[in-house]
């Protein structure tokens, strides 16, 4: 049953993804940036730059190396694959640790983002869909990852009995597939919002 879950949510981030490009496709908004000139201290964007790409790539890795088996339909994640997962593990954490201390100050919900959603006043034109959807999935990402580590690491100590550790994996395994799916969401409404902004 996991596995058709698993195919389920991959299918349907996909699918989003897929609706929005068509949206902008079609609306015509969707542009190659233009080139904007200088704003800020070029060593602090190219940090930014490092810490996206570097996030991008451990939640890549992490996610192939976790689900490969549960594509495959092989019972349990194990031998090189697993060392391959736990050895990723270990830099997606770190990375996803500079991610968010990167995106947390920019993804506070204010009060136009609510207005936006209960439909109150009019909101500032400024409040988009595309960053409202950035803040939600970047919240969601940041509370399923807490899980998701604290499971592999207590699983790591011989704290847990048998039973326990089948459900610290379970736990794990539903954790870092919403984890994977609001990750990739989050990445993608934050380079649309950016498209966006530039485009403005």
């Amino acid at each position: 049953m996991y596995r058709t879950v698993v195919i389920g949510v991959f299918a349907a981030v996909v699918v989003l993804i897929a609706a929005d490009l068509a949206r902008r496709v079609l609306s015509r908004s969707f542009h190659r940036p233009v080139r904007e000139a200088d704003r800020g201290d070029l060593l602090l964007r190219l940090l930014w730059f490092c810490v996206n790409v570097a996030g991008a790539l451990c939640l890549a890795a992490v996610t192939v190396t976790g689900f490969t088996a549960v594509f495959a339909n092989t019972p349990a994640l194990g031998g090189y694959l697993l060392m391959a997962h736990v050895t990723t593990a270990g830099g997606f954490a770190v990375a996803a640790l500079a991610v968010a201390v990167l995106w947390f100050s920019r993804n506070w919900f204010t009060k136009a983002d609510w207005e936006r959603v209960t439909g109150g006043r009019r909101p500032p034109a400024a409040v988009s869909v595309t960053v409202l959807l950035r803040k939600s999935f970047f919240w969601i990402a940041l509370a399923s990852a807490v899980p998701t580590l604290a499971t592999a690491l207590l699983a790591m100590f011989p704290l847990a009995s048998p039973a326990q550790q089948q459900v610290l994996l379970q736990v794990h395994r539903i954790c870092a597939l919403l984890l994977v799916a609001c990750g990739v969401l989050f990445a993608y409404c934050a380079l649309a919002a950016e498209w966006d902004r530039r485009r403005n």
